[in-house]
């Protein structure tokens, strides 16, 4: 199928607003992990192990399992699931929802309402911008994306 130039230029744009939102929410995401999980180290004992390993392993699963969840659902179809599947993917961003809430929060100056809200928040971007990464780095952007048809081979 030959695209036309209306549709390379719409893919153009629609590519160009993905890698924006992946470039700005995901490091900031990154960025929170660490400086969160680093102030709930602070906490810990100093005996504890799990201080150091807790700024390097919190950011380390966010990124791994939502970029997983985020393969799956994207690559999967109905006659050929990838990965987890379009039913399986769930599993570890709840996981990774109540990890990022729980060092977000304790890791907060004051865990409050606020605390919360906050975490929310970012924890909502970084997770936009790593949901929409395999779209991004995919050949045929606007099919990927596109409800009405199945997505791109990732081969």
């Amino acid at each position: 199928m030959a695209k036309t130039k209306a549709y390379r230029v719409a893919e153009r744009a629609v590519r160009v607003l993905v890698w924006l939102d992946v470039l700005i929410s995901v490091p900031l995401y990154m960025w929170f992990l660490v400086h969160v999980s680093g102030r709930v180290s602070e906490q810990l004992p100093a005996e504890d192990a799990l201080g150091f390993w807790l700024p390097i392993v919190v950011p380390c699963a966010a990124f791994s399992f939502t970029l997983m969840s985020s393969v799956s659902w994207w690559w999967s179809t109905a006659s050929r699931p990838f990965l987890l599947g379009r039913t399986g993917w769930w599993v570890p961003m709840v996981f990774v929802t109540a990890l990022s809430f729980l060092v977000g929060v304790f890791g907060s100056t004051t865990p409050d309402v606020e605390a919360a809200l906050f975490t929310a928040m970012v924890t909502t971007m970084g997770f936009t911008g790593l949901w929409l990464l395999p779209p991004a780095l995919s050949r045929n952007l606007i099919d990927t994306l596109s409800p009405n048809t199945s997505p791109a081979d990732p081969a």
